[in-house]
């Protein structure tokens, strides 16, 4: 395969749907994918995004026989929203997906689905993994502070297990000494105690922690929903300016989730890098009331397992008045409690009142996630409002996953 023979190709969301029934349709078990069939559907629905706008770029590699299926050997997402500055609305995309199939890896692919993306001349932000981070960075994009969030880890294990201890000590010995290559320490020991006394620990948490937020709810009264019915009515405190996302986005993902339970993607034995089906996943959406029925907000979840571990994830919420926040914490718990989940996944400021409590220290963990722009020109609309966006946990495309 030389470089010459790899074409890109932009696809509009109008034709997203009908290019994954194709791509997907002709593919075999093990195949490198570029999207899921249910990406495709929800990415097509997209309330934010207008026929025309390119929602996904793909590296093909031609056939050289006319009888052979062209291949896709790298893609990259692509994922409208808007940008509100005031009483203004501007468009502005979030990359989603980035990868480059083993046949092709190293030689230069990767960077050609960047050019093709920037070549759109088109307001960029991304959240992203380490990788992502630092390939960004040396195309010039711009970085905020980064945003704290919380794991509450309900089991215990990140701070009570002895071993974890010791692991903790040897990074910070080879920190003193100024010895950067950490070699990783992997003790199947840690796993084997955190299986034994995990789910013992877990049970006796919850125990701790519910009693306090169980009286939190005594206050409201809350029904889970298929669909958000709306926004509450004022809300005094909204940022000046934010990345919008009006309960049309919210019922869009839970209309069309990215991920699905095993068994319901055609995609679960292809190449496909990002989530694609788990055991469990589910979305749990909640409406709250006060016990005059007066409509506070909403909140919604997703409890989902990974391996052996099971975790419940803030994915949004609104209310009209910044106090109430702590029902998102309270009905954490509460399902958390439903699940046995041993992670739950929460904003910093719905953390504030556990965390100075001793049960916070120990069962808290501290999380940051980095934002990242690539602005069209410095007079974008992006650009100009950068340094004053108020980002949120539910910003990006991973309340999707």
């Amino acid at each position: 395969m030389h470089q010459k023979d790899i074409r890109f190709e932009h696809i509009k969301v109008k034709d997203l749907h009908e290019f994954a029934e194709r791509v997907l349709g002709s593919s075999r078990k093990g195949q490198f994918v570029p999207i899921t069939m249910q990406r495709a559907i929800a990415h097509a629905n997209n309330p934010y995004a207008a026929k025309n706008d390119v929602c996904l770029l793909v590296a093909i590699d031609d056939a050289d026989d006319a009888d052979d299926a062209d291949e896709v050997v790298g893609y990259f997402g692509i994922l409208p929203l808007l940008l509100r500055n005031g009483d203004e609305y501007f468009k502005a995309n979030w990359f989603t997906t980035w990868s480059v199939s083993s046949k092709v890896r190293g030689r230069g692919v990767g960077a050609q689905l960047m050019a093709e993306a920037l070549s759109l001349n088109q307001d960029y932000l991304i959240v992203g993994s380490v990788h992502a981070r630092r390939v960004c960075r040396k195309y010039g994009f711009w970085e905020r502070q980064p945003l704290s969030y919380y794991w509450l880890d309900t089991t215990g294990m990140g701070h009570l297990n002895p071993l974890v201890w010791l692991q903790r000590g040897y990074r910070k010995l080879l920190h003193l000494l100024r010895i950067k290559k950490v070699v990783k320490l992997k003790n199947p020991l840690i796993d084997r105690i955190d299986g034994w006394v995990g789910p013992v620990l877990k049970r006796f948490f919850y125990a701790l922690i519910s009693g306090p937020q169980t009286k939190v709810l005594a206050g409201i009264r809350f029904e889970e929903v298929d669909q958000i019915s709306g926004e509450p009515p004022t809300q005094p405190h909204r940022p000046q300016t934010e990345l919008h996302r009006g309960v049309d986005a919210v019922n869009w993902m839970l209309k069309y989730p990215w991920v699905v339970e095993t068994g319901q993607s055609i995609t679960e034995e292809m190449d496909y890098f990002f989530s694609d089906a788990r055991p469990i996943y589910r979305l749990i959406a909640l409406e709250v009331f006060s016990p005059e029925d007066e409509y506070k907000g909403f909140v919604v979840f997703s409890a989902s397992q990974k391996g052996n571990k099971f975790m419940l994830k803030t994915l949004d919420y609104c209310f009209a008045n910044p106090s109430d926040r702590r029902y998102v914490l309270a009905l954490a718990v509460h399902f958390g409690r439903e699940y046995l989940a041993d992670t739950i996944e929460i904003p910093e400021e719905a953390a504030v009142n556990l965390r100075p409590r001793l049960l916070g220290k120990l069962l808290l963990h501290k999380k940051e996630r980095i934002y990242q722009c690539m602005p069209k020109d410095e007079d974008s609309p992006l650009a100009q409002a950068w340094e004053d966006i108020t980002l949120k946990l539910v910003d990006g495309d991973m309340a999707f996953s």
